[in-house]
């Protein structure tokens, strides 16, 4: 953070929620030893990024695509000790789209350890499923097409964006295959401004960036335990299953929020909250009307993981694959977590199994998976994992309302995915969170410093 506390508040900073925003909010504001006190109303920390227990088996609630372009969230681990290689296997990034019914090569692209644009470079050069022609005009359109920005005012869906591009067909079905992984919007409805943000911080940023950080542990161990270490370590506050139920204003500040059974006096609020809870809370207020009005506009999407246990000679070489012509979206290996065997089956922005019973939905996976992988036998368990309110849908319409972390009250701020604190619009992904929690942090201590105007560093 650029910004340091000149003199420590006599009551704690209070943070609503313990997802990956608000414990990143707690991390950044207990290094400069600023008292903390974190609610979380759920059972456990980490919101949509948590470890899920079920009567037999340890899950991930979801399954995360994260890459070395997410240096915000590489330095918070860092901050609080935790070592990269402790917590992620990183892997060149080898992509591979296959079609599930004809089982051919849509795509199988493989970026070598190089700096930009030698990556893309050679990546497609000696990538499969595109003839010789087909590689160089991508080389070159794609290339022109991540340096004409597109303005926020003229924003359009990826659809719309990638028709003009005249990008060969396979490269088109990727990039949609991507854009549902990165945004968890299709390509229909996303935004390509958004979208083109991250195919930049991707394919244009520093060497590694376009790498693979694939969770060697289950995503409780990744941040949410760790960061409750550390914050006990800085005497910080994390109280479970205690959900806020109101906010007690004065003179434009809040000076308590209220739980069922106490009440919290604050120096200063951050609700990291998603955005639909954040508008309950804000509602009262009637300073706070234009940005409930912009919370509420915005549309959520589900995700539904499957998981499924087969032997545990069972691999995927690639790790990671995706599959267009079916239900199964993308398909994890989980061997890399100290699980060999478990396969986990990520469906997203699909209305057609949303009624379907688990069973029924984890044989119809099963069956999808045989045809690409004849040679594997039944699996022996599975589970399903539902998400009804995964993220919100990334759209040009929704990026209009879309806030910074400031608020009309005085000492509160937002921490959370929808934020859009640096204006390039990132989708939901747990880097945006991240980066939208130092944010707010940065906004929390240039509040404190301004309530004390005789540093005392």
């Amino acid at each position: 953070m650029q910004n340091k506390i000149h003199k420590i508040p006599e009551k704690p900073v209070v943070i609503v929620g313990g997802g990956w925003s608000g414990l990143a909010t707690a991390c950044y504001l207990a290094e400069q030893n600023i008292p903390v006190t974190l609610i979380e109303s759920a059972k456990q920390l980490g919101g949509r990024a948590r470890k899920s227990t079920s009567r037999t088996q340890i899950l991930d609630n979801g399954q995360h695509l994260m890459l070395g372009a997410y240096s915000e969230m590489l330095d918070l681990l860092r901050r609080i000790g935790i070592k990269e290689d402790d917590v992620f296997f990183r892997s060149q990034q080898h992509l591979k789209l296959l079609n599930a019914k004809y089982l051919h090569t849509i795509l199988d692209l493989k970026l070598p350890a190089m700096a930009k644009p030698y990556n893309l470079l050679f990546g497609l050069l000696f990538s499969k499923g595109l003839r010789f022609k087909e590689k160089l005009i991508v080389l070159y359109r794609f290339d022109k097409l991540l340096k004409t920005p597109v303005p926020e005012d003229k924003d359009v869906s990826v659809t719309e964006w990638l028709k003009d591009a005249d990008l060969p067909t396979n490269y088109i079905l990727f990039l949609n295959a991507l854009c549902l992984a990165a945004m968890n919007t299709s390509a229909g409805s996303a935004s390509a401004m958004s979208f083109q943000n991250v195919l930049n911080e991707t394919f244009n940023g520093e060497q590694g960036s376009t790498d693979l950080l694939i969770p060697a542990v289950n995503l409780g161990s990744v941040l949410p335990l760790p960061a409750s270490i550390y914050l006990a370590k800085k005497q910080a506050k994390v109280l479970n299953q205690t959900k806020a139920t109101s906010l007690q204003l004065d003179n434009n500040t809040v000076t308590h929020i209220v739980t069922a059974d106490k009440t919290f006096a604050a120096s200063a609020v951050v609700l990291a909250t998603p955005a639909h809870i954040t508008s309950q809370l804000l509602k009262p207020a009637e300073d706070c009307n234009e940005l409930c009005h912009n919370l509420d506009q915005f549309r959520y999407e589900s995700i539904t993981t499957v998981y499924l246990r087969y032997n545990d000679h069972c691999q995927i070489p690639e790790k990671i694959i995706g599959l267009t012509g079916s239900l199964s979206e993308w398909v994890f290996d989980r061997s890399v977590a100290d699980q060999p065997g478990m396969i986990a089956v990520v469906i997203s922005c699909s209305d057609s199994h949303r009624e379907v019973e688990n069973k029924d939905l984890c044989l119809t996976i099963r069956n999808e998976l045989a045809v690409v992988f004849p040679h594997w036998p039944k699996p022996s368990a599975s589970w399903v994992i539902r998400e009804k309110r995964a993220t919100f849908l990334c759209t040009p319409e929704a990026n209009q309302h879309r806030p910074g972390s400031a608020t009309p009250l005085d000492n509160l701020f937002l921490s959370g995915d929808y934020l859009a604190t640096d204006k390039l619009f990132l989708p939901a992904t747990l880097e945006t969170s991240i980066r939208n929690a130092k944010a707010s942090a940065e906004e929390v201590v240039n509040y404190l410093n301004r309530q004390n105007t005789d540093p005392t560093i």
